[in-house]
């Protein structure tokens, strides 16, 4: 179980830098030179990313968590 928590916690750590990277940079970006329309859409794209993150995450640990109990 301590294993299978250190698992998803580097996977969590990888996601969240990869989403900083991408969507959080291109909100940075319009921050600085675009108009409050983009900024309102790159930060829909980054909670976006943050939410699939999360259900996917969540998705994992309940199949983990089903599949251990069979």
């Amino acid at each position: 179980m301590a294993q299978d928590g250190n698992r998803l916690e580097v996977w969590a750590c990888n996601k969240a830098q990869e989403i900083v990277l991408r969507e959080g940079f291109d909100l940075i970006r319009s921050a600085r030179t675009g108009s409050s329309i983009e900024i309102r859409q790159h930060s829909l794209t980054l909670a976006k990313a943050i939410a699939a993150s999360l259900l996917e995450a969540s998705a994992a640990t309940d199949k983990q968590f089903t599949s251990a109990g069979e």
